[in-house]
């Protein structure tokens, strides 16, 4: 049963974090507080789907499959080995390699805007956001476990 009178107070899409995490894990803009790992991922993906939806890419079309899939792995890496607790959270690690993976978040989400139901957007979240799902997962357990 949750006690905390301060859990709901927030607006949990922006934060999705306890209450007690808010200090590390967000950022506060204006009275809300928002996900540091989600200002670092969407803003510049939705720039650089725009973008290349557009025709502005950062590199050559032809590497996408690539560097698409390769990109999303520095903070799959990072998440994980956070969730499992090979190392302790780093706001500031996190945050860089979300930017990391930004530029491939909004690679993929162009090839969505363009045609629906684009594999090169769809495979990526299927299979990473598994393995996000299952670390928190494990984090979960973890932590209850320890309690």
């Amino acid at each position: 049963m949750i006690t905390d009178p301060s859990l709901g107070t927030e607006e949990l899409w922006l934060a999705h974090h306890w209450p007690h995490e808010y200090s590390q894990r967000c950022v506060r803009l204006g009275s809300r507080h928002v996900c540091r790992r989600c200002l670092a991922l969407y803003p510049l993906g939705f720039v650089i789907a725009f973008a290349a939806a557009l025709g502005l890419s950062l590199w050559p079309d032809r590497f996408d499959p690539a560097l698409i899939w390769l990109l999303c792995l520095p903070a799959t890496i990072a998440f994980v080995g956070e969730a499992i607790g090979l190392f302790p959270y780093n706001g500031r690690w996190q945050s860089a390699m979300m930017l990391i993976t930004a530029t491939a978040f909004g690679k993929a989400l162009s090839y969505e805007l363009q045609d629906r139901w684009s594999s090169e957007f769809w495979q990526p979240v299927a299979v990473f956001g598994g393995i996000w799902f299952a670390a928190s997962l494990f984090q979960r357990r973890r932590r209850r476990s320890s309690d």
